[in-house]
């Protein structure tokens, strides 16, 4: 099982770049890839994206880059030819217009294209941020492989409380179909009526409170969801969508046996499976 939160770090150099990724991911229900990098390196989204998600099946995960010259390189250019336009055209405004000052090499370098950076593309490029990126990528992964295995001893024990408020309900589903035959008599009973307890009536209305109310088919239903839910937790590979299915499921086997019965310590048994249903979702949300 893993996590969809993690972090990882990775560093490659080369006789000409340096590049640093940085990985950072987080709980998103399909899987998705960000990728931050200087402008000039736009060109590498692709390949980022494709390596991430061979890795990762859910989360958002954020890419940072930081690529540089090997060495401390400049990795400036400057366009001599832009610059001397520009300074050109600035001192003709500047005459035409009487304007006082000096136009220094600091406003010329301010100027739009006289400073550009040095693009980044080769193969060299490519290789060097590939490996930084693949080691980024096994830590995020090594984190979230053990954010998930706590993830796991969490919620298998939560499943196990699941199961035993199951188990407490169980005996409680033929006392609840008596309970409302018993509460039908009274009824009876209080209006005057005048019919006998093995009146075929009163047993046709019997049965037919017993099909409603029974809670049998809920029950087994519950109790093969929870059983599914401890074989996918002990399984392999992405198995929060199948969980999250499970859990959605429980949670409307527990509302039905509800609905269908009045008795007051099943409602209190109720309101604890829904309770470690709401604590198993939110663990599931965090689970690729």
């Amino acid at each position: 099982m893993t996590s969809m939160t993690g972090h990882g770090r990775g560093e490659a150099r080369t006789k000409t770049w340096a590049a640093v990724v940085e990985c950072f991911s987080v709980n998103r229900k399909t899987a998705e890839i960000v990728f931050h990098a200087e402008r000039g390196a736009a060109w590498l989204e692709p390949v980022v994206r494709e390596r991430a998600l061979a890795r990762v099946a859910r989360g958002r995960v954020q890419v940072n880059l930081t690529l540089s010259h090997a060495g401390g390189a400049s990795g400036g250019i400057l366009d001599s030819a832009r610059a001397g336009v520009f300074l050109r055209e600035a001192r003709a405004l500047q005459k035409k217009l009487q304007l006082p000052g000096e136009i220094t090499i600091a406003d010329v370098l301010r100027a739009p294209g006289v400073v550009q950076s040095a693009e980044p593309s080769g193969e060299g490029v490519k290789e060097t941020v590939v490996a930084a990126l693949d080691h980024a990528l096994d830590g995020l992964v090594s984190t979230r492989s053990r954010e998930g295995k706590t993830l796991q001893g969490v919620l298998d024990k939560a499943i196990g409380r699941l199961g035993a408020i199951a188990k407490k309900i169980s005996p409680l589903a033929k006392r609840a179909t008596l309970q409302q035959r018993e509460s039908l008599l009274r009824r009876v009973a209080r209006a005057g009526i005048g019919i006998s307890c093995d009146d075929p009536r009163l047993l046709t209305e019997v049965v037919l409170l017993a099909e409603r109310g029974d809670i049998t088919e809920e029950l087994d239903r519950a109790a093969s969801h929870i059983d599914q839910f401890r074989e996918k937790l002990a399984g392999d590979g992405p198995v929060g969508r199948t969980l999250e299915f499970l859990a959605q499921e429980l949670g409307r086997e527990f509302n039905t046996i509800g609905s269908k019965s009045s008795d007051a310590e099943l409602a209190r048994l109720i309101i604890s499976a829904k309770a470690e249903l709401d604590r198993i979702r939110e663990q599931l949300a965090n689970i690729e």
